[in-house]
């Protein structure tokens, strides 16, 4: 019992720190276009949502997928009309999230979330990875 209570323990303090570390790189210039191309600032809110909501469990922390069920949902969301219906009325194992346990707020920023999540840089662009 004491090693399920103590990675317990560990992943919450995983995920708080994970919080900190997105808050903190975007705090202040993260400016994202929302699904009506209107300046948003509910990526680091809309993180929160995201692992409240328990969307990395099959999505992965940055949407990246874990390889399982959930596909691939950042970078370059899907628009966002199609990724509402999805969420709304999803056509495979994902459970239905009605507005009733997901509001249409916390929706829009998970939106905002998965749309501030920068694509990955080509190995070139690592210098440790291409050999400069």
């Amino acid at each position: 019992m004491r090693n399920k209570n103590l990675s317990f323990v560990s992943g919450v303090l995983l995920v708080l720190l994970g919080c900190m570390a997105l808050m903190a790189s975007v705090s202040g210039q993260d400016k994202v276009l929302d699904f009506n191309g209107e300046v948003s600032n509910d990526s680091p809110t809309g993180y929160l949502d995201y692992v409240e909501m328990g969307c990395w469990q099959c999505h992965g922390f940055q949407g990246q997928s874990t390889g399982g069920d959930g596909p691939k949902l950042a970078p370059g969301p899907i628009p966002y009309p199609a990724f509402e219906i999805v969420v709304r009325r999803p056509p495979v194992v994902m459970p239905a999230y009605s507005p009733n346990v997901l509001s249409d707020e916390k929706l829009r920023r998970i939106y905002a979330y998965l749309q501030s999540i920068p694509a990955t840089p080509d190995v070139s662009d690592i210098p440790l990875l291409s050999g400069e």
